[in-house]
Parts: structure tokens; sequence; C-alpha cells
């Protein structure tokens, strides 16, 4: 937990992690992953209290992304899922007599930095572009939320080809302060975790840097580069979250990004 190597104290890690489930609604796989990953984060450091391993237990219960991932990906990869969690609430549910210690250490440099802007030639050798949307740290963890953008080249791109680019995202539908109703868009996104990257992030070049207004929205998790390139994966989540209701378009990507580089 970078907050914990930081000297943060106990109740400033709690005060962050009530900030972090704040932003999720109870019963949503979002809101599942932020309380186990603190759960975790919690015991490891050897702060875990009961109360906080009550919860991660209830929401393990509620099968959220265990059910979101048999319907929407498959049964394999919701049994991964639920054999993750119950490694989880097994190993936290004991004392950890060797709770991680502060240390000061340099931190690996990023592998890249939010809003740069990428190329990649897929299988086919055709070109894409992406950017990254956002980089989730913690103790020693990295999680790189990419954006693929939606249209390909037979050269290498540049920055024009990307700003000519669509990508996907969906809208959900909320009330402002003077109660209209707006549509909350958020991108979708290939999160890849460094490990993981690191063993493909060569396959990118970067040709540009952005900043970029839209938050991410659906994750897909991605471990290596053919997920990272096959479309098949994007289409299946689109369908199953257009049954949802929860509309998914393409959106033109020099609307929303601002170039710096």
């Amino acid at each position: 937990m970078d907050s914990f190597q930081e000297g943060r104290n106990f109740t400033q890690l709690n005060n962050q992690f009530l900030d972090s489930k704040a932003q999720f609604s109870e019963n949503t796989k979002e809101y599942e992953i932020c309380v186990t990953v603190y759960g975790l984060a919690f015991w490891e450091i050897g702060a875990l209290t009961e109360i906080m391993l009550q919860e991660v237990e209830t929401v393990i219960n509620q099968k959220n992304t265990v059910n979101y991932w048999a319907k929407g990906v498959g049964k394999e990869t919701a049994e991964s899922r639920q054999k993750e969690l119950d490694e989880l609430l097994e190993k936290i549910s004991k004392p950890n007599l060797n709770p991680i210690k502060r240390v000061k250490k340099q931190p690996k440099p990023n592998l890249f930095n939010i809003g740069d802007v990428l190329s990649f030639q897929y299988p086919d050798r055709n070109y894409g572009t992406a950017f990254i949307v956002d980089i989730y740290k913690m103790s020693g963890f990295s999680l790189y939320s990419i954006c693929r953008t939606c249209d390909t080249t037979v050269h290498k791109p540049t920055m024009q080809d990307f700003l000519q680019s669509t990508f996907y995202a969906s809208g959900t539908p909320t009330v402002d302060d003077l109660g209209a109703m707006t549509t909350k868009l958020s991108v979708w996104v290939n999160q890849v975790e460094r490990n993981e990257l690191e063993k493909f992030f060569d396959r990118f070049s970067k040709i540009g840097k952005i900043d970029f207004t839209l938050p991410c929205g659906q994750p897909i998790i991605t471990n290596d580069y053919q997920k990272f390139c096959d479309n098949s994966i994007y289409e299946s989540h689109i369908a199953y979250s257009n049954s949802l209701g929860r509309a998914v378009d393409q959106f033109k990507t020099v609307e929303y990004a601002k170039v710096l580089e």
C-alpha cells in the first residue's frame, strides 16, 4: 500500500478506504473489488479490523463479480474468480504474523504515463492506437487502464490519425445539481497489471500525449498482447452491456482529447 509506505496512519488509511468505497454503489462488482483490495491491503499491514473482515466476507458472499463474469464472460472465468475470492477470505481470516513494515525504496518508473498516446500493430499487420487513461497503484501493485481506439491504419499512425479515431464509452443516467437528467460517460479500457504489461509493453510506441476528460468505465481484464488485440472480447462485453440497457457507443476522440505533445 503506497499510502502506508508514505507514512499515513491507520485513521488516514481508513478515511482513504471510505472515500474510495463511496465512489461505487453497493451490490456492484466495482464495490466488491474496492472492498476486497482494501481488505487485503489492511491485512498485509496488520491493521485489518473485525468489522472490515465482516465487510469483505459480505461482499464476497454477494458474488457480484462472479455472477457478472458468469453471464458476460463465461463459467470458467467466474469459477476462477470465485476461487480467488475464497482463497482471499481464508487468508485474511487468519492473523498476519508477519505484517509489512515501512521501508524506504526507490519506486519503479512507470512503463507509461497517464495521457500517453501509443501506436501498436495488430497480428494482421494493421496498426492501431491507444492511450493511458489511468494508473492505479497500491502496495507495489500497479494497474494500467488503456483505452484502445476502434480504428486501424495500414501505416504507422500519427497523432492526426489518433485524433480522427473513435473509442467505446457507455453512459450512465444521472441527475445534476439542478435536477436535470444527464448522461455521464465513462470510457471502456483494457486493464493490465504491471507485471503482465512488462511482457509486451515494447509492442507500443509513444506518439504523443493528451489530456483526456472522461473517467474509466467498463474494464476488460487483459493479461497478454493477444487478448489486448482481440476484438471478439470487446464484442461480447458490448453485447452483454447493451442487453442490460447500458448502451455502448463510439465517440470521436478529438472531441474529448486535448493534445499536450
